[in-house]
């Protein structure tokens, strides 16, 4: 496992990591399929929700990519940022977090990720420990089209390059000369070495994600 910028790290799906076309990352679960990211009328998961004292805002697909930050050096997105704690993530989300010790974990990096949701958006994060004192490590933000139908790769990778525009395309060092525009699942880096890892049945999967 090689790690790039802050050490990049996720969680597996069926505890597995993923190998797209020859480079592997370990993207967690899955975020859950279902309508569009909008207004919902409670938590997803079910929890009391931490009142922050001011309605949520709608933010669809092309604004949440939008929405990725990158503050000295740590990714994040809608206020999250990596590296918090999970109390300050629930803060941040105004939501109750599933518990770290009850949460799938990776076998690549360790990681748990738990489910949840920030302006509207679902997301999936994911902490270095399954306890309450774990920080955050990694996101996965997916996206879809205003129909709910997913992005195309070309789409999402233009939406990156307008928010980042030193956005380079990483071929995977099993399939060198594979083309950008061939590669279904590709991975991307900035400047500061951050990567960005793009499925577009899932979305966008980012932070300190762990290639291999």
């Amino acid at each position: 496992t090689t790690r790039r910028g802050a050490a990049f790290a996720a969680g597996g799906l069926a505890l597995t990591a993923l190998c797209v076309l020859g480079a592997c990352v370990s993207p967690g679960p899955a975020p859950p399929s279902g309508p569009e990211p909008g207004p919902r009328n409670g938590p997803s998961s079910g929890r009391p929700r931490l009142s922050l004292g001011g309605p949520q805002r709608v933010v669809r697909y092309t604004e949440a990519i939008k929405q990725i930050s990158l503050r000295g050096g740590r990714l994040g997105w809608g206020g999250l940022t990596m590296g918090m704690s999970f109390h300050d993530a629930e803060l941040v989300t105004g939501r109750k977090l599933p518990p770290l010790g009850d949460a799938p974990r990776d076998l690549l990096c360790g990681y748990s990720s738990v489910e949840s949701e920030a302006l509207g958006q679902p997301l999936r994060l994911e902490f270095d420990s399954r306890a309450s004192e774990g920080h955050f490590k990694a996101i996965w933000l997916p996206l879809a089209s205003p129909e709910g139908e997913p992005l195309s790769t070309l789409e999402i990778a233009r939406a990156l390059r307008a928010r980042f525009p030193k956005l380079r395309y990483v071929p995977s060092p099993h399939a060198p000369d594979l083309a950008e525009s061939a590669n279904p699942r590709p991975l991307y880096q900035i400047e500061n070495g951050a990567m960005f890892f793009v499925d577009p049945r899932r979305g966008i999967y980012f932070g300190e994600i762990c290639v291999d």
